[in-house]
């Protein structure tokens, strides 16, 4: 399989390290509100690819990051006047539901961030350690001019870097080092106490810390949306190679593209989402995942509820054909002595190939077609052949159609 890397910018063969388990870290959201359309646009993304390299006969360890520790879940904790766990426990039981509902299965591990705050304490040490880190008023920053060419993975030049700002604040070496620790008042809620002061973990380092004693060294591709190649994955690639002296400590990097709405990236800052939870009341899970699907998993593009709303009918040729074969789970060499051969090849080749549902879709529909064709001109069943390679790439797919 090839998959477009950002941090090469061209396709390249997508294999686990060690040969057997294919280990990818995806972020996952931060648990202030239910999450939306473009949550399910990456997450749905991710669950074919998981599916696609189980089909391939690969092991998988998907692992998901909550972040449960932010300015945002304390805001809204204080607003609400509820601890800001128990609203972060709400909308991460929320998301979990989310998740089901929308036949995105393949998720190994989900972990907080709060539980690795030790973790990451200690990561920070080490960084100050090392010398690629500094405190400056009570905050410790990452020193970027000691990392291995920052601002490779999103294509940034020096120059480029000098003109953008993270977590501005005075005294800093670089306009763009960013937060290790941040110190907040002693008594403030959501605080631990470290060698260098009372106050939180960074954004970054809280998903390093999981990494690291999750896969415990360089793993096989990290992932999420677009907009967090930079600053945040371009950060956690810094720490990650600092820490282990492993270059590349990841092998892949993909990401997905952004939904719009009216121009703008759907966000929960903007206001302009549209909740999971929602757009389940009018559509199904099948639905929406035809809706992303039928587009690269790589393009930006605008929220159209029009189109959506087509999907009901375009998906019923596969609802149709589901009512009419057999559930088959052939696999493997069983499945390649039972199907066409050359629709398989196919539809392998889609998916080989960036991912390309789009491609892949069409090559399933017309077997639907097939299905639905045979089996209007006869009252038996289709013939048996067609079952396996149509539940082998409904599956791929992650439909569900029951």
């Amino acid at each position: 399989m090839r998959l477009y890397n950002t941090m090469t910018e061209k396709k390249e063969e997508l294999a686990p390290r060690d040969g057997s388990t294919f280990r990818m870290f995806i972020c996952g959201p931060t648990v202030q509100d239910n999450v939306h359309l473009g949550h399910a646009k990456t997450y749905i993304a991710f669950d074919v690819l998981a599916r696609w390299l189980l089909k391939c006969g690969n092991k998988v360890q998907f692992l998901v990051n909550i972040t449960d520790i932010d300015d945002k879940i304390f805001d809204r904790a204080r607003k609400e006047s509820v601890p800001f766990m128990a609203l972060a426990d709400r909308f991460l039981a929320d998301f979990l539901s989310d998740v089901e509902a929308l036949n995105i299965v393949t998720i190994s591990k989900v972990e907080r961030v709060s539980n690795y705050v030790e973790g990451a304490i200690n990561l920070v040490q080490d960084l100050l350690r090392k010398e690629v880190a500094y405190v400056n008023d009570g905050n410790t920053y990452f020193d970027i001019s000691k990392a291995d060419h920052f601002g490779k993975l999103s294509h940034l030049s020096s120059y480029e870097l000098k003109l953008k700002q993270i977590d501005a604040a005075p005294g800093k070496r670089n306009s763009v080092d960013f937060l290790l620790w941040r110190k907040v008042p002693e008594g403030s809620e959501g605080t631990w106490k470290s060698p260098f002061g009372v106050g939180r973990p960074g954004w970054h380092i809280e998903d390093t810390a999981i990494a690291l004693s999750q896969f415990g060294t360089s793993y096989d591709l990290h992932g999420g949306a677009t907009e967090l190649i930079f600053p945040h994955h371009e950060a956690e690639l810094a720490q990650d190679e600092t820490l282990s002296g492993e270059i590349p400590f990841v092998s892949h990097w993909m990401h997905t593209g952004l939904l719009l709405k009216d121009g703008e990236k759907m966000s929960k800052s903007l206001g302009n989402v549209v909740k999971i939870q929602d757009a389940l009341r009018d559509y199904s899970a099948d639905e929406i995942r035809y809706y992303f699907l039928a587009r690269h998993y790589r393009d930006s593009f605008d929220l159209d509820l029009k189109v959506l709303s087509k999907a009901k009918s375009e998906v019923d040729p596969l609802l149709k054909a589901a009512e009419r074969v057999h559930k088959d789970t052939h696999h493997g060499n069983e499945l390649r002595t039972l199907v066409d051969k050359e629709t398989f090849r196919q539809f392998a080749q889609a998916m080989d190939d960036d991912l390309n549902t789009p491609k892949a879709l069409q090559i399933l529909f017309r077997v639907a077609d097939e299905i639905n064709e045979k089996s209007s001109n006869t009252r038996d069943r289709p013939a048996d052949e067609l079952s396996p390679l149509f539940w082998h790439m409904v599956e791929s797919l992650g439909f569900r159609l029951f």
